[in-house]
């Protein structure tokens, strides 16, 4: 019976070629079945890139704002209004030393504190557009230096710009910084209506000597494109510029 029964089978089983294989689950179904095995096992990966909101969204205080390190042109910043509904902003130290604050247009910020900008930034929002604000301002990104993203260089100078300016006052000079004298001017918001362009006094100090002035004809400088004319400052020079008279 047993040899009846193979016999039986081989006649009414196909013969399997050697080199048979059983079919594979087609491309389209397995597509069709990933997705579910990932999300079972694995978790979405966190994103990696840079969100603005992150910085400043995690600070609720003013008392909790960085106060040591000073800003420095080309960091970047995020501020938040915590008064306002709009979304937290990214903003960027410009070559002027000023932010684009919101409402209040050009903030100085270089040199600054996040916390000395952000008492600065609620003065002049609560005169004008809120009872009471809160300004968040944290560092996003600092600007690369040698010196470390959050150091400041010891023997970091100073330009001090007086008279018909945008904005007088005491402005960094990084060392082995090139700053000009038209490009400190714009850095102080630029020439007031009336300054004396042709006569831009530069007072330099020289240890265990007396001070030497240079008088700059910006004005041939900005215009003509003289820039032969326009002369590197140097730490602790003092600029001056003077209100021309008027004729009338």
């Amino acid at each position: 019976m047993a040899i009846v029964a193979v016999l039986f089978a081989s006649e009414y089983l196909p013969a399997q070629d050697p080199s048979f294989r059983p079919a594979e689950q087609s491309s389209s179904s397995r597509r069709r079945t990933t997705p579910a095995q990932t999300n079972s096992t694995e978790a979405a990966p966190a994103p990696t890139r840079d969100d603005s909101s992150v910085a400043a969204s995690r600070i609720m205080s003013m008392q909790s704002l960085d106060d040591v390190r000073p800003l420095m042109i080309g960091d970047r910043i995020s501020l938040k209004i915590v008064e306002d509904p709009e979304k937290v902003l990214s903003l960027d130290v410009q070559d002027s030393g000023d932010i684009q604050a919101p409402y209040i247009g050009l903030v100085k910020a270089a040199g600054r504190t996040c916390k000395q900008v952000a008492v600065s930034m609620k003065s002049k929002l609560e005169e004008q557009y809120f009872q009471r604000a809160t300004v968040i301002i944290a560092l996003e990104k600092a600007v690369r230096s040698k010196f470390g993203p959050n150091m400041v260089p010891d023997d970091m100078g100073y330009v001090t710009i007086y008279g018909q300016v945008g904005r007088q006052g005491k402005y960094e000079l990084a060392p082995e910084e090139e700053l000009t004298v038209s490009q400190a001017i714009l850095r102080a918001g630029g020439f007031t209506q009336f300054a004396k362009t042709k006569k831009v006094k530069v007072i330099r100090k020289r240890p265990g000597q007396n001070s030497i002035t240079y008088e700059i004809n910006l004005h041939d400088v900005m215009t003509k494109g003289r820039l032969e004319k326009d002369i590197l400052i140097r730490p602790n020079d003092v600029i001056i510029v003077d209100e021309k008279l008027i004729n009338f």
